[in-house]
């Protein structure tokens, strides 16, 4: 199942990159045993090169806390620099 698509263009609108992300259901064999979910994240340029690579769960739960974990950093440091921005504005 598809989870997302993203799409950058160009100036002129064309697509230079996309990542697709794409769900892994655990799912269970003839003999019983359980075949563990993941995620595939591909990528594709302009040129239409595209690289796809499997995460098993716990590899994406990692990837995905740590992300927001930089992405929470990087609100922090916003919010720090426009702090800064205000009393430079006042000197």
């Amino acid at each position: 199942m598809r989870i997302v698509d993203i799409v950058h263009f160009d100036q002129n609108k064309r697509p230079t990159s996309t990542l697709n992300v794409d769900d892994i259901q655990p799912t269970l064999d003839s003999r019983g045993y359980i075949g563990r979910g993941g995620f595939y994240l591909s990528v594709k340029d302009s040129a239409g090169n595209k690289i796809t690579m499997r995460l098993n769960d716990m590899e994406a739960l990692d990837l995905a806390k740590r992300i927001e974990t930089v992405y929470q950093n990087h609100v922090y440091l916003e919010m720090q620099l426009l702090a800064s921005r205000g009393t430079s504005d006042k000197s």
